[in-house]
Parts: structure tokens; C-alpha cells; sequence
């Protein structure tokens, strides 16, 4: 699936993840901060705790590869 398409799955309440990012990043989700804000939020398998998304580069926008999370 695209980007958009990732989004708006997220944004539904799923995880996705890419393909390229096998072993380095387990999903993205969206959450909601104390003022009911969305953000995006990162899990890694490397720990348990979750890491805010500051940024989302050209390559995440146009890759092919995103794919649910189950």
C-alpha cells in the first residue's frame, strides 16, 4: 500500500509498517496527546517504549512497501 493509504489506516487505529524497515522499526501508529492532538508514534524492537515521529521523509511519502501490522 502507499502512504496515504498507511495514513488513513493509522489514523482507523491500525499499525503499519514498511518492508524496508524489517528489523529496525516494528510500526507506526497515531495517538492522541494530553490536548487531544494526533501524533505520530513509533515502536521499535529494540524496547518496549514508544518514540515520537518528528518527521516523515520523501522516501516514507512515496514508498510502495507499507503494509498492516496484525
Amino acid at each position: 500500500m502507499n502512504f496515504n493509504e498507511a495514513l488513513k489506516a493509522m489514523k482507523m487505529g491500525n499499525k503499519v509498517s514498511r518492508e524496508a524497515w524489517r528489523g529496525t522499526i516494528s510500526y507506526w501508529f497515531m495517538s492522541k496527546d494530553a490536548n487531544g492532538e494526533s501524533l505520530l508514534m513509533e515502536m521499535k524492537p529494540s524496547d518496549d517504549t514508544d518514540e515520537l515521529v518528528e518527521s516523515v521523509s520523501l522516501e516514507e511519502i512515496f514508498a510502495e512497501d507499507w503494509w498492516l501490522v496484525t
